[in-house]
């Protein structure tokens, strides 16, 4: 993510996503009807193609050396318009990694940002979870990158050595587990509406 960018050599090499099994359950990547600013302007994921570029959080372009694509009968939780700068509703798989800012938790220590896999989102009252049928975008990077999706929200994509699988590797920033995600996040609205 806070490196150079090496793929101005892509032109040069054909990068493959590695195989992901069919069988095991999608539970990261980004689904159909989310949308992202690319250099062209914000664009639904399914509208991506390897070598675009997409804006990220340490303000660069990033250049897509591969997409990961599939449809998938998934378990999704449906994040309202207006809650972690969202402009509008966003359906997330459950372990897709959010990158959330901790208000200054005393119990995280001074790091401003963690991952947390979305499905921690769950102790919250407006969040809810829905069986569908979607179209699943994987867009694989040099390295991991956090982009915008629906304006605010920050998603993680992994890069092209960790691959689609289903565990992330190591990550700039700090991760929390399920639990450790979920008591941020009850404790983060209590600060926020308390």
């Amino acid at each position: 993510m806070f490196m150079k960018d090496f793929t101005k050599l892509a032109d040069v090499c054909e990068i493959v996503p590695p195989m992901v099994a069919t069988e095991a359950p999608v539970l990261t990547g980004l689904m159909a009807g989310t949308r992202v600013e690319t250099e062209r302007g914000w664009q639904d994921v399914t509208a991506l193609n390897r070598g675009d570029r997409i804006y990220t959080l340490d303000g660069g372009l990033a250049r897509i050396l591969g997409l990961d694509r599939r449809t998938a009968q998934v378990q999704a939780w449906h994040l309202p318009g207006g809650y972690l700068d969202a402009c509008s509703d966003l359906c997330l798989l459950p372990r897709q990694p959010l990158l959330v800012s901790t208000l200054d938790d005393p119990q995280i220590g001074a790091a401003p940002f963690v991952l947390i896999p979305s499905e921690a989102l769950s102790v919250l009252p407006f969040v809810t979870r829905r069986a569908l049928t979607e179209e699943i975008i994987t867009p694989l990077f040099a390295d991991e990158e956090v982009v915008f999706a629906n304006s605010g929200v920050m998603l993680r994509c992994p890069g092209v050595i960790e691959g689609t699988g289903p565990l992330m590797m190591d990550s700039f920033f700090p991760t929390l587990d399920l639990n450790e995600a979920r008591a941020f996040l009850i404790r983060r609205e209590a600060r926020l509406w308390g």
